[in-house]
């Protein structure tokens, strides 16, 4: 089914109003889906020199790793707007010069292969086309701040999700700059569906692509919730409209990617997030589908317009080295939690393990004692995917305990005043509002305007410092203490991840992984025992101790599967509890900080 033509839009685009189109347009489509190739043709205006070179992103925001984007790249070639075909040249991994003979207006065009559907990758295919922009389009070096403009060519019938405004009088989607069109994706199908409502002065959009039972009621209610919730943190709503895009498929996966005025989130699989009854909390599959929203909504100011000062604006040609990313990847983790909590979401019980949990995972890291926090966030360019063993960690959990710690610091230097939320209000005030970026010491910089003390020692021991955390020191701040315990939970211990007694995703250094187990094995006996929900599942493997094998019978591919498990020592739990001799000012901090 064609689609598209190169020639098509060199024709047509010359009968674009003149006044209003940019000089820099970018034309999308396609021949056949199912080879996955995008056709690409990007018109340059406003040129004078003798050349003019265009360039392909090496990596994208929200993914602090090169990616060379260039790799989907095939067929590059040049032309004027009439056709007559232009010398170029590669210059390096990325760039293409191409000689303009004196024209003023210069198309280049070519494939781009798209085969990957994530929150960060862009797919075609016969149901859909998801773009995201970074990896597909290139840029002009030194006209990225010049306004661009986006058509896109699409079967009978099929329809457009996105941020991006169209302009009726241009026929195309157009964007302030070069960023904000490859800040802003797109989802092209005729399946998708998509609500609407209005929250905080703006327009939110749901849309959702896959085979998912929902109720959308309650989708809207606890979206509404999560932006409302977020938006009294912030004391302000800084876009229009704003876009969540699903995309909800049939096997284990998890991924957002978060944008200015939009996220793209991809999870699954759509058996597993079955919804909770009118009046229940969040749980389970959907509790991690609320958490990703929520996490992603948060980036709406934190690092999407509070960004760091080298990112400020966007180099998508080389790495932008920050020790930041424990702010604003990890702090954004802990915020997706507190928002959920106060939006009545999740449990006080669920919340505040959520952030045991947490701790734990940092805490029994062992390369937190080799690497700094601040560390794990520079070095992330080269050591995400691949570190020496036990010499590195995430970030993002890094920072979600930071980000605990710090809070219940400030509410206890302050008696209460001031808290985590001011900090974030302050930078938002102190940088975007004044268009800037934040300082590798803003952050550090903001605490202590908030809180009128300062956090030198602390960032010196545990940010730039490998020191243990005292975590009761500051979790009674609110009359809190962490507490150890044996882990009862099989699913944790077994290192998977359930769905009903379907395992739904397995750690591949768990016990599960060992033994041989696979996502979408179901549990149904356990050492004799037949099992049908957590309690039982709990039981059953409660009869072992360390070292026995038990024996256990799941339904793989419809057929009962007997697997042989040697049953681990059950690894240690933190939980948060609620000291019994709390006082007045420890419990008036418990309450404000969980929105009582």
């Amino acid at each position: 089914m064609t689609r598209f033509l190169t020639a098509l839009f060199v024709a047509t685009a010359t009968f674009l109003p003149a006044a209003a189109q940019p000089d820099i347009m970018y034309d999308i489509g396609w021949e056949d889906p199912q080879d996955h190739y995008f056709d690409v043709t990007m018109e340059i205006g406003g040129l004078s020199e003798p050349t003019v070179e265009v360039r392909m992103p090496a990596w994208r925001p929200g993914r602090y790793i090169i990616q060379n984007y260039v790799r989907y790249v095939i067929a590059f070639a040049a032309s004027t707007p009439d056709g007559e075909r232009l010398p170029f040249e590669k210059v390096d991994k990325d760039t293409w010069r191409v000689a303009t003979l004196g024209n003023e207006r210069v198309v280049v065009s070519y494939r781009n292969y798209a085969n990957v559907l994530d929150g960060g990758e862009s797919f075609l295919g016969e149901s859909e086309a998801y773009l995201n922009p970074v990896s597909v389009l290139m840029n002009v070096p030194g006209r990225m701040t010049e306004p661009v403009g986006l058509t896109l060519q699409r079967p009978e019938g099929w329809r457009i999700a996105t941020a991006l405004d169209y302009d009726e009088a241009v026929g195309a989607f157009l964007a302030t700059d070069y960023h904000e069109l490859v800040d802003t994706p797109f989802l092209v199908s005729p399946d998708f569906d998509l609500i609407s409502f209005e929250e905080g002065g703006a327009t939110i959009e749901i849309a959702v692509q896959g085979d998912w039972e929902y109720d959308e009621d309650r989708l809207v209610a606890d979206h509404r919730a999560i932006v409302s919730a977020q938006a009294n943190i912030m004391q302000t709503v800084p876009f229009k409209r704003y876009l969540f895009m699903y995309h909800v498929l049939d096997h284990p996966i998890g991924h957002g990617v978060e944008h200015k005025n939009s996220t793209s989130i991809v999870l699954g699989p759509a058996s597993a997030m079955t919804m909770p009854a009118s009046g229940e909390y969040a749980t389970g599959m959907y509790r991690a589908f609320l958490g990703v929203a929520s996490h992603e909504l948060f980036h709406a100011w934190n690092v999407e317009r509070i960004r760091p000062e080298v990112m400020y604006p966007t180099d998508y040609s080389s790495e932008q080295y920050t020790t930041q990313m424990w702010i604003f990847e990890g702090i954004t983790d802990y915020y997706a939690d507190v928002a959920l909590h106060r939006a009545g979401l999740t449990t006080e019980e669920a919340f505040l393990n959520g952030l045991a949990g947490t701790i734990r995972s940092f805490d029994q890291s062992p390369g937190r004692k080799i690497t700094s926090i601040a560390m794990s966030s520079f070095d992330s360019w080269t050591k995400q995917d691949d570190a020496p063993p036990n010499t590195f960690y995430s970030f993002y959990t890094a920072g979600k305990a930071m980000g605990l710690v710090l809070d219940l610091e400030v509410r206890g230097r302050t008696d209460g005043d001031k808290s985590l939320d001011d900090v974030f209000r302050f930078m938002y005030s102190e940088y975007p509002m004044k268009d800037r970026g934040l300082p590798e010491n803003g952050f550090q910089q903001a605490l202590e305007a908030v809180s009128g003390t300062s956090f030198e020692e602390f960032f010196d021991r545990h940010i730039y410092g490998t020191e243990d955390v005292d975590w009761n020191v500051y979790l009674s701040r609110a009359g809190l203490s962490l507490i150890e315990r044996i882990d009862t939970d099989p699913a944790s211990w077994l290192r998977v991840f359930l769905g009903g007694m379907t395992i739904v995703g397995v750690h591949p250094n768990g016990l599960a992984a060992s033994a041989g187990l696979e996502a979408g094995d179901e549990f149904k006996i356990v050492g004799g025992q037949n099992v049908t929900g957590d309690e039982s599942l709990a039981a059953a493997f409660a009869q072992f101790a360390p070292g026995d094998v038990a024996d256990i019978v799941v339904i793989r591919d419809g057929e009962e599967h007997v697997v042989e498990l040697e049953v681990g020592t059950p690894p240690v739990e933190f939980v948060m509890e609620v000291s019994e001799n709390s006082s007045a000012e420890q419990s008036a901090i418990r309450r404000s900080w969980l929105g009582q």
